[in-house]
């Protein structure tokens, strides 16, 4: 069997720049959970007094990269919607829509989950059988955050997100007749003006619950670049300072922590130039092709299994970090936290990359249940 990192796409089309800002988005996640993880655990005494709250404040801000696969979602799965009202392209089926996404995400997560439960159940015993296998049912069905909203899932903690992202592939059909508007200015006007409207009822109501209603604006702004990428509507000229003016709005992102605004009015300005920062830098990258690093091989690989990477980086770092932090490789802080935070990412990357080769990608291949079907009954004949 051939082994190789290049994801299988339902279309065929691949889009490297995509996977690079998945890669962006998954080293975003990861490096904050991994510096709350050691400055919990690290309890060992140090000569040094090294103040990180500077790397502290600016890695906290990693939790952004959830809302940056949010409006990859938005874009990704708003394409073929775009593509048959404005292109007169193939409707997309929906038997076939919704049983590809069964077939490609769900072996991955509940494998992952099932994991999950064995090692925290039985190995850890850090919860009981009954209360794992409420978690357990409830992760699987995607309804945790609606009958636990004051926790995060105990089981697999990341989950959270991928209850909003089901609940977006379910309602995607029905929101993306939003492309059926034929008049250009007005369709993307009301694409915006959605985006802006939930954006600033979530700076004025808190829910009880986390929903897709908490974060439907960022799938909104995927759904504007699916329109103008469709359409091939570059509205912004190439310059010379391309690079630079799409770093200033990546740097826009890390600036400011949102729970130390005041007011409601605050909170909804701080999000919709934050909203605004996140389409334009995505705009740069996918239109005007900046940071070619982004395309690299590499890196597209990394951001290509980024689910599988999403899926198992907090049981991984949880179990890795538990050895490894154990270990004092010197007086020094700074020397300390760079090896545990090399060896864990590095161990991330490892166990990420061969489940993405043995269990993600081969469910990519939208037959792949077909094949193992056909091969059973090859052997039994034989």
């Amino acid at each position: 069997m051939k082994l190789t990192f290049k994801r299988i796409t339902s279309s065929g089309n691949f889009i490297p720049e995509i996977d690079g800002l998945r890669f962006i988005a998954i080293a975003s996640v990861i490096l904050v959970h991994l510096s709350s993880y050691i400055t919990l655990k690290d309890n060992h005494p140090y000569k040094d007094a090294v103040d990180y709250t500077i790397l502290k404040r600016i890695l906290s801000h990693g939790s952004l990269g959830v809302p940056l696969f949010f409006v990859i979602s938005g874009f990704i799965l708003g394409l073929p919607f775009a593509k048959y009202h404005l292109l007169q392209e193939k409707k997309v089926n929906m038997k076939n829509y919704f049983f590809r996404r069964l077939t490609r995400l769900e072996p991955p997560y509940i494998l992952v989950m099932t994991l999950a439960f064995v090692i925290v159940v039985f190995v850890a015993k850090s919860m009981s059988f009954k209360d794992g296998i409420v978690y357990y049912t409830a992760s699987i069905f995607y309804i945790q955050n609606f009958i636990s909203p004051d926790i995060f899932p105990k089981l697999n903690g990341i989950t959270w997100s991928l209850e909003v992202e089901v609940q977006f592939y379910i309602l995607a059909p029905l929101l993306a007749h939003i492309f059926s508007l034929k008049k250009v200015a007005f369709r993307r006007m009301a694409i915006i003006s959605i985006a802006i409207l939930f954006l600033f009822i979530n700076s004025m109501v808190v829910t009880s619950f986390l929903s897709l209603f908490n974060y439907v604006h960022y799938f909104f702004i995927g759904f504007l670049l699916a329109d103008l990428f469709v359409s091939n509507s570059k509205f912004l000229s190439k310059s010379q300072f391309d690079s630079l003016i799409a770093f200033i709005f990546f740097c826009f992102l890390w600036l400011f922590e949102r729970r130390e605004l005041k007011s409601n009015f605050q909170i909804f300005c701080w999000d919709f130039f934050q909203l605004i920062a996140i389409f334009f830098f995505y705009y740069y990258v996918l239109f005007h092709k900046v940071f070619k690093l982004l395309s690299l091989g590499l890196i597209t690989n990394i951001g290509g299994m980024c689910y599988s990477i999403y899926l198992l980086h907090m049981l991984i770092i949880s179990a890795l970090g538990f050895i490894v932090l154990k270990i004092s490789f010197s007086s020094y802080s700074f020397i300390n936290t760079t090896i545990y935070g090399l060896l864990i990412i590095v161990g991330i990357l490892i166990v990420s990359a061969g489940y993405y080769l043995l269990i993600e990608r081969p469910c990519m291949d939208r037959n792949w249940y077909k094949k193992i079907l056909k091969r059973k009954t090859g052997a039994e004949m034989t």
